[in-house]
């Protein structure tokens, strides 16, 4: 057997008066005519003291970044183990490299045509079976960039093998972050340190909608921060540290709160879940604690307004919106818009935005944040020209009467004012300092876009309604059932808040962000505001507290520079275009990408 073949482990015996082990000098190491020295491991410190699975094949090359193991007929070598060889230096010290198997092949030797098949199997022809697993190595310890040795026994990665084939023995005792099984079903850990901005940040999951279970990684991730000993541990309890998750497919986001009927279940697949999260190290999953849910104002006008959920009770939601002076206020117009980039829309668009802050005065006895425009040049305020000076004013001006201006009760009425003012240069109303210099067809089509928004998002902004609140520990934000155009905005509005927070350091701990199809916020070919956003979060998030986990379907429609900047990538079965974006990935492991089963 190979393992007859297999250089000693334990250190040989010596003589009774010698008293130690007697290891000859290495004067030809790569000699192997004779003793096989790099090969000869007794005496060295961590050799494994098991069979091994198989020797490094020394009829190919055996490179720093792949070699092939001959499997050892007695063990079924899987895909994905990791595994271990070592070899004696010149120095006398061991080198250990570890990998993962990738690929795994077998054959017959003295088969050289198809009909030798028939012929080995009526034992007519001589032949002998074996087994081949290709190997990428990941590390070696300590770290030298020197190929494995040839003919070298491996052995499967366990205990402190698996810790440094892993990288758990370079992290901190109190940051190891479970984020799944191998096929072995021992955990696989990622350190905090890369998920919160001390050495890296955010998360990427690609796959195919409805069987790479992306969304469903992503809530497993947030509950091991949030809700189990490895992540009050990682977090050093955290209590500041807030999740945002935007639910963009359907309403079952908004029941995180709830018991999981499936896995209460005497099923075998609810005792194998329940083993599985066991061998995470958590006993009793459950749902999620600390939990708020913002649903959409109903499209009606209500004194008090009532969130449009189907999924709970009325009173287990919030109501959330924008009134018309939170909208103004918050810079929010430009969310309506998807295409700043292109053209001259941009140029009016600030002017108009900047405008509408200048000329915003409270309504006097008003509480449902209504607004009055008017001209501070007719008033008498001295307000700055800039975005910023307009907004230190706007906390100091004093609310004045319905007949000072016009009266702002909802998005139509501030688009047609704003209408008035860049359109009919002949009006009374045509006001060049909205204009910003742009021609009349830019300014028209700035218009058009304005009104192409107001049915859609006319429910969200109106006098009465609310900002969504983030002071839970999870607030989920219900946005499936809006146009996609009002979901960009909600989306834009709600990060909008979140990153001024952070830039202005009064947000009191890390805020993560769960949002799916990142391709339609971010793409990867034009981008407007959202997406220049959600590019900032990417690049700057990682030193602010923002960590973005974002998931798609197409990783090839993102934006770069978000895909990029991910620290840790997950990868669910994806299509055959898209298998190109995964990088990270071996071929071999790219190409199995393409049919791995739903998880």
């Amino acid at each position: 057997t190979m393992n007859d073949l297999t250089p000693p482990l334990e250190p040989t015996p010596a003589s009774p008066a010698a008293g130690v082990v007697e290891v000859v000098p290495l004067g030809a190491p790569d000699e192997v005519t004779g003793e096989d020295r790099r090969n000869l491991l007794y005496g060295l410190d961590g050799i494994p003291q098991l069979d091994p699975v198989g020797l490094v094949d020394a009829s190919v090359d055996a490179t720093t970044r792949t070699s092939h193991l001959v499997v050892d007929a007695g063990v079924d070598l899987a895909l994905d183990t990791f595994v271990v060889t070592a070899q004696r230096l010149v120095d006398g010290t061991a080198l250990f490299h570890y990998g993962i198997v990738t690929e795994v092949s077998g054959r017959v030797e003295g088969a050289e045509l198809a009909t030798d098949t028939v012929r080995l199997a009526r034992a007519t022809l001589p032949g002998e079976r074996f087994r081949r697993a290709e190997v990428t190595w990941i590390r070696t310890h300590p770290e030298r960039y020197l190929p494995p040795s040839s003919g070298a026994p491996a052995w499967e990665a366990k205990g402190l093998h698996r810790s440094r084939a892993l990288f758990i023995d370079k992290m901190r005792d109190d940051e190891a972050i479970p984020i799944g099984l191998d096929l072995n079903g021992e955990p696989v850990f990622i350190p905090y340190s890369f998920l919160n901005g001390e050495r890296g940040a955010h998360v990427s999951i690609s796959g195919k909608s409805g069987v790479a279970t992306k969304t469903s990684y992503a809530l497993f991730l947030l509950y091991l921060l949030f809700e189990t000993d490895h992540g009050l541990r990682a977090r050093r309890g955290g209590t500041h540290d807030k999740a945002v998750v935007f639910s963009v497919k359907g309403a079952d986001l908004c029941l995180l709160d709830k018991p999981n009927a499936v896995l209460a279940g005497a099923d075998d697949t609810a005792r194998e879940a329940r083993q599985q999260w066991a061998a995470l190290g958590v006993d009793e999953p459950g749902p999620f604690r600390h939990l708020a849910v913002f649903a959409p104002a109903e499209d009606v006008d209500h004194p008090d307004p009532v969130p449009d959920i189907k999924v709970r009770a009325v009173g287990e939601a919030h109501a959330y919106g924008w009134s018309p002076l939170s909208f103004i206020r918050n810079g929010l117009l430009q969310y309506l818009f998807d295409d700043l980039e292109s053209g001259q829309v941009g140029f009016i668009e600030q002017a108009v935005r900047t405008q509408l802050l200048r000329w915003a005065y409270p309504l006097a006895g008003d509480e449902r944040g209504r607004v009055v425009l008017a001209d501070p040049a007719l008033t008498g305020d001295r307000i700055g020209s800039t975005w910023e000076g307009a907004l230190r004013t706007l906390d100091r001006k004093a609310p004045r009467p319905a007949t000072d201006g016009e009266v702002i009760d909802g998005l139509d009425d501030l688009v047609e004012f704003v209408a008035a003012k860049v359109t009919d240069e002949a009006a009374a109303t045509y006001d060049p300092r909205w204009v910003a210099g742009v021609s009349i067809g830019t300014r028209q089509a700035f218009v058009r876009r304005l009104w192409k928004a107001v049915p859609r998002l006319r429910r969200l902004v109106r006098a009465g309604l609310r900002e969504i609140d983030l002071t839970d520990q999870l607030s989920v934000v219900d946005v499936h059932a809006l146009h996609d155009d009002a979901q960009r905005f909600v989306v834009a509005a709600v990060l909008d808040r979140v990153w001024a927070a952070h830039e202005n350091s009064t947000a009191p701990g890390r805020t993560f962000v769960l949002l799916d199809e990142l391709n339609k916020y971010a793409p990867r070919h034009g981008s407007g505001p959202i997406g220049s956003l959600l590019v900032d979060i990417a690049a700057r998030g990682r030193s602010l507290g923002v960590i973005l986990i974002g998931a798609q379907q197409n990783p090839s429609g993102v934006s770069r520079d978000i895909i990029n900047n991910a620290a840790l990538e997950v990868c669910g079965q994806i299509k055959a275009s898209e298998a190109a974006e995964l990088g990270f990935l071996p071929p071999d492991m790219r190409a199995r990408a393409q049919k791995i089963g739903r998880a």
